[in-house]
C-alpha cells in the first residue's frame, strides 16, 4: 500500500502510530518489529508492506496536519493556549465531569457483544447495521 505525499507541501508533520500486529511490517523498507510511533515525511510516498511471513492484520493510526503557530500550554490531559484556559478546564471538569458520565462508576466496562453505542442526554444509539467497519 502507498502512502501519498500530501499535497499541502512540505510544513505538513505526520506521526504513524503501529497500534498492533507483530513483526513482518515494513515502512519505505525498513522493519518495524513491534509497536512504535513513526515520525514520518510528508511531501514523499511512504510504502507499507507485510512479509510474506506476516500473519493477521496489522493497525496503524495516521495523524497529520499543519502547525497553526499558536501558543501550547499542557498540564495533564489538557492542552489549550494559556494557563488560564488550563485552569479553567479542570475547574470546568471537576464541576460537570465536561457534560456529565451517565453511567455509576469511572471504569465502566461493557461487554464486547454490546458493540458500538452512544448515550446522550438518557437516549442510547448505535450506528445502523454495516455502519462499523472494525469491532
Amino acid at each position: 500500500m502507498t502512502l501519498p505525499a500530501a499535497n499541502t507541501g512540505s510544513n505538513v508533520n505526520r506521526s504513524m502510530f503501529y497500534i498492533e500486529g507483530g513483526s513482518g511490517m515494513n515502512v519505505d523498507s525498513k522493519a518495524i518489529k513491534s509497536q512504535v510511533v513513526l515520525m514520518i515525511k510528508s511531501n514523499d510516498d511512504i510504502e507499507l508492506s507485510m512479509d510474506e511471513s506476516a500473519t493477521g492484520p496489522r493497525e496503524f493510526l495516521l495523524l497529520q496536519g499543519k502547525p497553526i503557530g499558536e501558543p501550547v500550554k499542557q498540564h495533564g490531559p489538557f492542552v489549550m493556549n494559556t494557563d488560564a484556559e488550563i485552569q479553567q478546564a479542570f475547574m470546568d471538569y471537576q464541576r460537570t465531569q465536561f457534560g456529565g458520565w451517565p453511567w455509576p462508576r469511572d471504569d465502566m466496562v461493557f461487554p464486547r457483544e454490546k458493540g458500538r453505542f452512544a448515550n446522550l442526554n438518557g437516549k442510547e444509539t448505535a450506528p445502523p447495521d454495516g455502519a462499523c467497519i472494525a469491532d
